[in-house]
């Protein structure tokens, strides 16, 4: 996979669930609104993990469940802030959820998690956080972690 602007990336070793967690947490935390990331990697890599995090960091209480057979899930946080995960996995057509997905992309209050967005990268935001979760062990992911502009490089350079 390549990356626009490679100079803001990172790898991050997560020993436990714990760490997981804390790591998305503080992503969301340190976003600028609208952000966008991007979720690739294995299946089981910590994705939803991430988003549970990212949910906790913008201060959701809703339980937050992988939206695969949904495709669209959206979470309430604290000041007006909204997580809107998308899982595009089973996807085969752009048009079923495109005006969704460009809506949300649009909103000033959202945090935009896609997975699975490779068929979408034409219709995505040029400036965006590109993490790769990969499955190590039971309890070991590794996630390598990139900013694509300046605005999400921001928010990376803070993970470091």
């Amino acid at each position: 996979m390549e990356f626009m602007n490679t100079d803001q990336t990172f790898n991050y070793s997560s020993k436990n669930l714990a760490q997981s967690l804390a790591l998305g947490e503080k992503l969301a935390k340190h976003a600028s609104l609208p952000q966008l990331i991007e979720l690739v990697g294995d299946l089981g890599g910590g994705k939803t993990t991430l988003v549970k995090g990212i949910a906790a960091g913008i201060g959701a209480t809703q339980t937050v469940t992988s939206p695969t057979f949904n495709i669209h899930r959206s979470y309430e946080g604290s000041h007006g802030k909204r997580l809107e995960h998308f899982d595009l996995y089973r996807l085969e057509d752009d048009e079923i959820v495109l005006n969704e997905l460009t809506d949300t992309l649009k909103d000033p209050n959202a945090l935009v998690c896609v997975e699975w967005a490779n068929h979408f990268h034409k219709h995505l935001s040029s400036d965006r956080i590109v993490i790769e979760c990969h499955f190590l062990s039971e309890n070991e992911r590794e996630f390598k972690i990139a900013a694509t502009g300046k605005t999400s490089a921001k928010a990376v350079r803070v993970l470091q």
